[in-house]
């Protein structure tokens, strides 16, 4: 019964960690938002790195997480938080109510995540209209009376030939 408590405490600090972590992604998040918009690159990737590197934390994390709450089942001989009698262990009513917390956060920054690749998107097909533009541009300037070149062929000297003589 103690090991049950242990866990299930532990189980509710490290989703209290994780939602700590989360509310740090979810600023670096809308972050990347603005980056987006002022078409600042690196400022971009900076914040995509500073994301991984705490998404890397909160992968540990649900190891950990997940490792623990297989235990828990194994010690309670349950399948679900559901089954844990919540008048013997008052623990877990704050543990279901951090899980939807974190369970809530991920998708808050889900839907910005999905409205940054919009935007990207969008950016990336701006940038590539620009590109065919400067092609054609670039195009036309060489065929068209570039330093180096004649649009009547190399050293060209008009002469007039008669065929008559």
């Amino acid at each position: 019964m103690e090991d049950s408590k242990k866990l299930i405490q532990f189980l509710v600090d490290t989703s209290r960690k994780k939602y700590s972590l989360l509310n740090q992604l979810l600023e670096i998040t809308k972050l990347q938002g603005v980056d987006i918009n002022s078409n600042s690159l690196n400022s971009l990737l900076d914040h995509i790195k500073q994301k991984q590197e705490i998404m890397n934390e909160i992968d540990k994390m649900d190891r950990q997480f997940y490792n623990s709450f297989v235990e828990l089942k194994k010690i309670l001989n349950i399948k679900s938080l559901e089954d844990i009698n919540s008048i013997e262990f008052s623990e877990v009513y704050e543990l279901k109510s951090m899980v939807s917390t974190v369970m809530n956060k991920l998708s808050e920054i889900e839907q910005l995540d999905q409205k940054n690749i919009k935007g990207l998107s969008s950016e990336i097909e701006t940038l590539k209209e620009e590109m065919k533009q400067f092609k054609v541009q670039t195009k036309v300037a060489k065929s068209y009376g570039g330093p180096n070149s004649n649009p009547y062929g190399k050293n060209n000297q008009g002469f007039y030939i008669d065929g008559k003589k």
